[in-house]
């Protein structure tokens, strides 16, 4: 036994151990952190909603609401760039017709790996054949740095979650106001504007429905931009000539509305009804 404690006394410390507070680990992090700090994100819009979303959808400013590329695109500032989105999301949508996208991106990733497996096994048994056996694996100076080529930044995510976040709350919010008519003229409108979605989806198929609506997408605010000043006196005068006609089959309605109210007050009155109901509330 005396050997056994003999043979142990490297492990005997003079001075015990004592685990450091709470706050000298903080302070020591914080002395080795590194100077150079990845800016943090701008916000985040579970802890503050962007409040300027509104003012932008409601400004005068058409535009008010893009961002600066998706203002680029649409006003065909860059004609090789719009155009080339155009058409490459057009083929896109016209293409969903005849072939499903998730037969093509399985197609494509199954011929790629399969291509990518053949290439790398066949030159490994190359290399073992002609005595290459340190010979590096094919592919590896690709797969090494894939992380450098791949990766993907949590800030930018961030901001562009955030940003789809806001646009999202604005449109939430907005149509919850619709569906629970804040403004009748707002409900009615947008009424219009569902039903003539739905009669038009009776005409087109929906791939054809959606080409239509990018190419109005694109077209439109340029035609706009171009003849801004024809454009708003068109829409001023339709305005008009629609509050006309708005006021005048209010008119009728309420004309109508107090003749039928009258005929049915008479119609009670002739057959007793008024007075029983006056006689009860007594």
């Amino acid at each position: 036994m005396a050997q056994q404690h003999d043979s142990l006394d490297y492990l005997k410390v003079d001075h015990p151990h004592q685990e450091p507070t709470f706050a000298e680990h903080q302070s020591t992090v914080t002395e080795n952190a590194p100077e150079t700090v990845h800016a943090r994100r701008e916000r985040s819009s579970s802890d503050s909603v962007d409040k300027s979303m509104p003012d932008k959808l409601s400004s005068a400013d058409p535009y008010a609401y893009m961002t600066p590329r998706l203002k680029s695109l649409v006003l065909w500032e860059r004609p090789a760039v719009s155009g080339g989105v155009l058409a490459a999301s057009l083929a896109l949508v016209l293409s969903c017709r005849w072939v499903s996208l998730l037969n093509v991106a399985c197609a494509l990733l199954v011929l790629s790996i399969s291509s990518a497996f053949v290439y790398v096994n066949g030159l490994l048994v190359f290399n073992r054949i002609t005595n290459k056996p340190n010979a590096p694996r094919p592919l590896e100076k690709y797969y090494s740095r894939s992380a450098e080529f791949l990766h993907v930044e949590a800030d930018r995510i961030h901001r562009k979650v955030d940003y789809v976040t806001d646009g999202l709350n604005v449109v939430i919010t907005e149509l919850a106001k619709v569906i629970l008519v804040e403004d009748n003229k707002r409900s009615l409108k947008f009424v219009g504007i569902f039903y003539g979605i739905w009669t038009l989806r009776t005409w087109f198929s929906t791939t054809t429905l959606l080409s239509l609506i990018l190419v109005s997408l694109f077209a439109a605010p340029r035609l706009y931009l171009d003849n801004q000043a024809l454009i708003d006196a068109h829409v001023a005068k339709t305005n008009e000539l629609v509050q006309q006609h708005v006021g005048k089959g209010r008119q009728v309605a309420q004309e109508q509305w107090t003749s039928v109210y009258s005929k049915a007050e008479q119609f009670a009155k002739d057959k007793g009804l008024l007075k029983k109901s006056a006689v009860k509330t007594e």
